[in-house]
């Protein structure tokens, strides 16, 4: 994930795809975490919903295998379906379904007998060389992914908007309370709100928050400014199209 920013921040592409939060396993902290370094490069300019869909990906029989690569998060939405089907195979964590995939393809490729299966999409299946064995595996057939096309350009206004914001609030009480209330009194609905860890003090936190409207928008806009004015420090990440269809 940090190597898209890396390469959108740097001028390197045009977009990149980066995962924000899924619905059954919620905010994506490598992403939000990102957002912290190279929010002063990037803009997020649109956003994706995507049905997760994984696959069990290999080049021998179900029997025969030994070893799965996966995702952390991928092992946590497949769980109950692996420890029906595979409960003494070896699980091995890597950074992404990408790599699960190539790693199992290379195995398999120096020994068409070594038992290695990956979960990932029929897509990095077929650009690796192995077979579907099972698909749809994943324990909640309604899962979605969200994602955010991140981009060195700003989106204009489109009519159905979300302007995702991150904030640190100061330390007293009611701080966070304080920034929220701008956006109820304002009738700003907010569709989403995380935290991680700022990584400068201990204990001090980032907020992150999706609101409905476009910086643009004068109005939208004085309501930033007031709450702005309850943080020690509020960035806005982007204002983009909201998602209106969900991609298979």
């Amino acid at each position: 994930v940090e190597g898209v920013f890396t390469e959108v921040a740097r001028g390197h592409c045009d977009y990149g795809l980066v995962p924000i939060e899924n619905t059954t396993g919620g905010g994506i902290a490598e992403t939000l975490d990102a957002f912290t370094e190279y929010h002063e490069n990037i803009s997020i300019y649109s956003e994706v919903q995507l049905e997760v869909r994984r696959c069990l990906l290999a080049n021998c029989k179900p029997k025969e295998i030994k070893k799965i690569y996966a995702r952390p998060e991928s092992f946590v939405h497949c769980r109950k379906w692996l420890a029906t089907q595979f409960p003494a195979v070896q699980q091995v964590a890597v950074e992404s379904s990408g790599t699960a995939a190539r790693m199992a393809g290379e195995e398999c490729g120096r020994d068409t007998h070594c038992g290695t299966a990956a979960i990932g999409s029929e897509l990095a299946g077929e650009q690796y060389g192995l077979h579907v064995l099972f698909s749809g595996i994943e324990d909640n057939p309604n899962n979605v992914t969200r994602f955010l096309v991140l981009s060195k350009q700003h989106a204009g206004i489109s009519g159905s908007d979300k302007t995702s914001m991150m904030f640190v609030a100061p330390d007293r009480p009611g701080a966070l309370v304080d920034v929220l209330s701008v956006f109820k009194r304002a009738g700003i609905n907010l569709t989403h709100i995380d935290k991680r860890p700022s990584r400068r003090i201990n204990w001090e936190y980032t907020f992150f928050i999706d609101a409905e409207g476009h910086r643009d928008e004068p109005a939208f806009a004085e309501v930033i400014g007031e709450a702005r004015a309850f943080c020690r420090e509020l960035t806005v990440l982007g204002s983009y199209p909201r998602s209106q269809r969900l991609l298979s």
